[in-house]
């Protein structure tokens, strides 16, 4: 009776720390709510974790990594159409300076015309003084007789 006992005890001694360990490997999850992992050695459960554990940090890398790309893609995008943006705007000045150069030139040629005519006009006005200022001594010298 006292070999049964015995069995019995070690028995159920063996089960109690052999579910603690695999609980204590499983993440503090109780291990008779996975019946694989209760077949496994506790090595080989920390072995499987690792595993899952370097998995999971590369498909969260990728997805790290994809994002950054994303992000890179969308930055550059951005930069592109704000190029755009700046030469069309570049474009724009430059039309209109050149609009205004060729309504300057025009209003600059319109001046000298008009300079032009007027000088015509003072030289005719002063030739006409000239003329009208010597038809009179002449007529003074008819006149005085000299």
């Amino acid at each position: 009776m006292q070999d049964l006992k015995d069995v019995t005890n070690n028995v159920h001694y063996e089960n109690y720390w052999s579910k603690k360990l695999a609980a204590v490997t499983c993440n503090g999850v109780d291990a008779t709510k996975n019946k694989d992992q209760l077949t496994k050695s506790p090595l080989a459960q920390m072995e499987e974790e690792r595993r899952e554990h370097v998995m999971k940090m590369k498909k969260m890398e990728t997805e790290m990594e994809q994002v950054f790309e994303m992000k890179v893609k969308e930055k550059k995008q951005k930069l592109k159409d704000s190029e755009a943006e700046l030469e069309r705007h570049h474009e724009q000045m430059k039309k209109n300076l050149e609009a205004q150069y060729k309504e300057l030139e025009e209003k600059r040629r319109q001046f000298e015309e008009e300079k032009a005519n007027w000088e015509t006009q003072q030289h005719i006005l002063e030739q006409q003084k000239l003329d009208a200022s010597n038809g009179q001594e002449s007529c003074k010298q008819d006149v005085f007789g000299r």
